[in-house]
């Protein structure tokens, strides 16, 4: 620090004898010119030896400083899925799906397909890279289930077969969701009984909570804990659709045995790591609002205006950005209270879309 401090007071001595001998600064009476640079010369000394050595920025008081940018909420960087075919007005039903493809969420350009198989679910973890596919690879066989981890660049860089034993008896497979933590698989099939299914997996130990009334299950999603499912239960009968919770720790149960939630609500996103979850209440021509319930009462405890129709589908893994589809089926945001497009490209028209995150 000597060294910086006496080459820095060498060359302002130099500057100052330079400057006086051209005759730019007149002479000054001999106590005023000791007293101005006595005091002057180790100030900026000073302050030039503190900005090198303690890296401070010396700035003007009166210049006028930089916006404020706020960065926008951020997005997974790639999401599942799949353009679809509604079928009649009102019913929300899938008539056709689509092959299964991999798409980037700031560009919404293509960049994989997943492997074609019947009856095909996929649930993603959130991060916007690990995915759990479950489906036929052919007609007639027994569902099996992978996990995929995307690559940087969006492409599928490993499959994994999981070892959930196969069920000849199920006939089909209608929902399926993945744990927070990535140990758990939910799925809702049709066998013998329609029933709900919870599968460990990495040892594929499989339990099953069945009813004997006739329904399904359409709509799952786990709470934070890894301990609730959440799950949306459409009854045959005209009651219409009703959101339960089932406690996974108690197995051996009746499927419809757990908490009914207040009022009726559909496709329920639960927050990883939290104790509540939102659901869409309302819509028909207007719009809907969003309500959010405790996943251990099953009571409202808020609920959420947006400025513009949006049904929530996922949270990402950090629980911050809810995502979901705004009208017409493009994939979005919500950012606020208005949701935000998610890019997709060749969307055609009169198709809808189904995305996981």
């Amino acid at each position: 620090m000597s060294v910086i401090e006496d080459r820095l007071r060498d060359a302002m001595h130099a500057r100052a004898r330079a400057v006086q001998e051209e005759g730019v600064v007149p002479a000054l009476p001999a106590r005023r010119r000791a007293v101005r640079f006595g005091w002057v010369a180790p100030i900026v000394v000073a302050v030039a030896i503190v900005a090198l050595v303690a890296g401070v920025t010396v700035a003007v008081r009166d210049e006028p400083r930089e916006p404020v940018v706020v960065t926008p909420a951020a997005t997974p960087p790639f999401y599942v899925g799949a353009v679809v075919t509604l079928g009649a007005a009102g019913t929300g039903s899938v008539a056709e799906r689509g092959p299964l493809g991999v798409y980037d969420s700031g560009t919404g350009r293509r960049t994989a397909e997943l492997p074609v198989l019947a009856e095909s679910r996929v649930a993603g973890l959130g991060d916007g890279r690990t995915f759990f596919l479950a489906g036929r690879e052919r007609e007639a066989a027994a569902i099996r289930f992978y996990r995929l981890t995307l690559t940087p660049d969006g492409r599928i860089g490993r499959q994994e077969a999981l070892p959930i034993p196969a069920d000849p008896r199920v006939r089909g497979l209608d929902a399926l969701a993945v744990s927070p933590d990535g140990r758990k698989l939910a799925y809702s099939v049709r066998s013998t009984t329609d029933d709900v299914r919870v599968a460990d997996v990495g040892s594929g130990q499989v339990r099953r909570w069945r009813t004997a009334k006739a329904g399904v299950s359409y709509r799952m999603a786990w709470s934070g804990e890894s301990r609730t499912l959440v799950f949306s239960w459409l009854d045959e009968r005209p009651v219409g659709s009703e959101t339960r919770l089932l406690d996974t720790t108690r197995p051996g149960r009746d499927l419809l045995d757990g908490k009914v939630v207040d009022g009726r609500s559909t496709f329920p996103a639960v927050k990883p790591g939290g104790s509540t979850f939102v659901t869409q209440q309302g819509g028909g021509r207007g719009i809907p609002h969003l309500v959010e319930f405790s996943t251990s009462t099953g009571k409202q405890v808020g609920e959420r205006v947006v400025k513009e129709w949006f049904s929530p589908t996922d949270y990402d893994a950090t629980g911050r950005v809810l995502l979901g589809f705004v009208r017409g089926g493009a994939p979005a945001r919500l950012d606020g209270d208005r949701p935000v497009r998610i890019p997709l490209s060749g969307l055609p028209k009169g198709k809808s879309f189904e995305a996981t995150w």
